[in-house]
């Protein structure tokens, strides 16, 4: 059993990684090939996207999974299957009427708004498969997946911008490849006989609505500040220089959900060495994270230039402030983590809940639309990060810190600990 935990874990992490480069260069190659103007308009977009497609992610997709790998009979896992499709495609709904209802009156985001909503409910639908696939174990289906979701979205955006579709070639993309993976995830499914039932199952949205705040507020402290920027500055091209910041400084989030997919399961195991590993994982974000946010803010126009060229250097100081609140909602990221695996839910939920509210609050005091976004990113992001260490401080690591800094010291400090301070 433990060697097949291994590989799958394996399987996970490679196409992690993998379809992570591929997401990362369709930014990139985004930026690159589209005017600025045109750029701003995909990343307010993109971040719309992001943000409504958490809902189905995590509501019922993981709920489900629990439920369908612990199910005793086959004609359980076809209701509970039953109630996530039907729970993901009702929140698909409400968000896709509040997008188009938001943005009916624009000539500029009507047409790619409902791309978006299409995406979105194509989503729903994924997800729900993905639910599915990853109770059954099907995880070579899953990685595949999640590489061709990846690898489809960049080559297919790329052609379509290449032909002179502007942004609309980008979100176009995305639902090509959404589609897609919907149609293969599909056509796995039917590989696993599932009995009719009768009946939904009611209890699944109480149980995991804590941990859907807990993502949901997450991606909303990322994405929102570009689409509070376009709201209130009205400037496509001031957002194309705000995507370029934000695509940038989304890199070290990157390598925080890598960490987290790889550590999670140590620390949510019940085990003597669990505390420790929570704070490793800390460690981990200290370490790898942190100091790629400072080099961003200490230098933002060379990290710049490397990606975009000269094209986007009117983001320099909005790279300055976004690298920072990455870097602290990473923190924060990996410590809420640690906390849903504790299975301590509701205080980080409502601590990430009143970061949002400081993130709203600063973007509404201040006139300056670009800096007050950036800025909203920061406050928001410290005070989830504080919050979210003094919670785990208090409730999981008070008395196994002693003992973990004790053995890992000399790893904190050393720029090659990291190396040697592995899990075991």
């Amino acid at each position: 059993m433990e060697r097949e935990i291994a590989k799958y874990s394996y399987i996970i992490i490679s196409a992690l990684i993998v379809s992570s480069i591929f997401n990362y260069l369709y930014q990139v190659m985004m930026g690159v090939l589209l005017p600025k103007r045109e750029f701003g308009i995909l990343g307010v977009a993109l971040s719309i996207f992001f943000i409504a497609s958490v809902l189905t992610q995590n509501t019922f997709s993981w709920s489900g999974t629990r439920r369908m790998s612990s199910a005793s009979r086959m004609e359980d896992v076809s209701r509970v299957f039953r109630t996530t499709i039907t729970g993901n495609f009702v929140l698909a709904l409400i968000a896709s009427v509040l997008i188009l209802y938001y943005s009916h009156k624009s000539e500029t985001y009507f047409v790619l708004n409902a791309l978006i909503v299409m995406a979105l409910i194509l989503t729903a639908f994924n997800n729900s498969y993905v639910s599915l696939l990853r109770a059954m174990k099907k995880f070579q289906q899953l990685a595949s997946a999640n590489i061709m979701m990846s690898f489809l979205k960049l080559f297919f955006a790329v052609i379509l911008v290449v032909l002179g579709m502007g942004a609309v070639g980008g979100i176009a993309g995305l639902l090509i490849s959404t589609a897609t993976v919907l149609v293969y995830l599909a056509y796995q499914a039917t590989k696993i006989k599932l009995p009719p039932s009768k009946g939904f199952v009611r209890d699944m949205f109480p149980k995991t609505f804590y941990v859907s705040i807990i993502f949901l507020v997450i991606t909303f402290i990322i994405n929102s500040s570009i689409i509070f920027m376009r709201w209130f500055s009205g400037s496509d091209v001031l957002a194309g220089d705000y995507n370029a910041a934000l695509t940038i400084a989304r890199a070290p989030f990157f390598i925080t959900a890598a960490l987290i997919t790889v550590l999670f399961p140590y620390v949510s195991s019940p085990n003597d060495k669990r505390e420790e590993y929570a704070f490793q994982s800390i460690k981990y974000i200290i370490l790898l994270v942190f100091p790629i946010c400072v080099s961003m803010a200490v230098d933002p126009v060379t990290w710049l230039n490397l990606f975009f060229g000269k094209k986007y250097m009117g983001g320099a100081g909005v790279l300055r402030l976004l690298s920072i609140g990455i870097g602290f909602v990473s923190l924060a990221f990996m410590i809420s983590s640690n906390l849903v695996a504790f299975e301590k839910l509701k205080v980080p939920a409502a601590s990430l809940f009143i970061a949002s509210i400081v993130q709203v609050a600063v973007v509404f005091l201040n006139e300056d639309s670009m800096l007050a976004s950036a800025l909203s990113v920061v406050a928001s992001s410290t005070v989830a990060a504080v919050l979210a260490c003094n919670i785990l401080c208090q409730k999981v690591l008070l008395q196994s810190i002693p003992k973990a800094c004790s053995k890992n010291s000399r790893c904190l400090f050393s720029p090659f600990g990291s190396v040697f301070a592995h899990p075991s």
